[in-house]
């Protein structure tokens, strides 16, 4: 039998709170609703963490939504009785949402805009309504998996994976959740327009590839200030110099060391020449 969606929501829904709990100071709830007073988690001391901690959380669950809305949607609304008006309550939660997903982003960007709200009031709001809309989306997938068969199931769970590929990663309150510019080519859209956003503020995104750098070039080495090709290596030489030592009356050959300089041996040349002339 194959996998049903809802278990790979359920995991979906389980990250999304766990991310919240992670961006600080939230009380720890579940999709089943039951919040845990004693799980207050502790408010990491450096702000960029909670900041990075709240823009994953925005992203992952604003990819979620969108792939929900673009795929398994339409799908609850034809299929499950009494689908269409729980799928227009799950879109307006999904609004709500985005809405307040959006304060978040303002809060990570430095947005002079931003709502007059803390960034901790508009997470603890996001967690209320994400614990109603996933309740409510449970229960519905649970419907939808049992008017299914087992390849209409695998086809399901392979569109809901393209489409979290492609799923915008930023929220999107006046667009798609069932208006007039919704649907799966909006989607699609906007998911590339948030890539390409996120690829030039150079942010992190979960699920995303992470690319290896590449390899300086010409101009990259002239910008670094490194040479552009190795510096040679000179063959380590020894030269024979011929010196006199006046205690032992007789001359005989000096050997240099090798990796001596030739300015070495030419210095010793030199004063050999000079005690040759005093001493005729």
């Amino acid at each position: 039998m194959a996998e049903a969606l809802a278990t790979l929501v359920d995991s979906a829904h389980a990250d999304a709170f766990h991310l919240i709990e992670l961006a600080g100071g939230s009380p720890e709830v579940d999709p089943g609703g039951a919040a845990d007073p004693g799980g207050a988690n502790a408010t990491p001391s450096d702000p960029r963490q909670v900041l990075r901690a709240n823009d994953v959380a925005v992203a992952a669950i604003s990819a979620h939504l969108s792939a929900m809305e673009a795929v398994v949607y339409p799908m609850c609304a034809r299929n499950v009785p009494g689908g269409r008006a729980r799928v227009a309550e799950l879109r307006r939660l999904a609004r709500r949402g985005s809405s307040v997903m959006r304060g978040i982003e303002q809060y990570v960007q430095g947005d002079l805009n931003r709502p007059a709200a803390s960034v901790t009031s508009l997470r603890r709001d996001l967690a209320v309504l994400l614990t109603e809309h996933a309740q409510t989306e449970n229960a519905l997938l649970h419907e939808l998996d049992r008017t299914l068969s087992d390849s209409e199931r695998t086809r399901l769970r392979e569109r809901f994976s393209a489409a979290m590929r492609h799923a915008p990663s930023r929220p999107h309150p006046h667009l798609g959740h069932g208006g007039p510019f919704g649907g799966s080519a909006t989607v699609r859209l906007l998911g590339t327009i948030d890539h390409l956003l996120d690829v030039m503020d150079a942010r992190e995104v979960a699920g995303a590839p992470v690319r290896a750098p590449a390899p300086a070039g010409l101009w990259g080495w002239y910008l670094l200030g490194r040479p552009t090709a190795p510096a040679p290596e000179w063959p380590a030489e020894t030269l024979t110099v011929t010196t006199t030592d006046p205690t032992a009356g007789a001359a005989g050959p000096a050997a240099r060391p090798a990796g001596g300089s030739p300015a070495d041996g030419a210095t010793a040349a030199a004063g050999e020449r000079a005690r040759s002339v005093g001493g005729g």
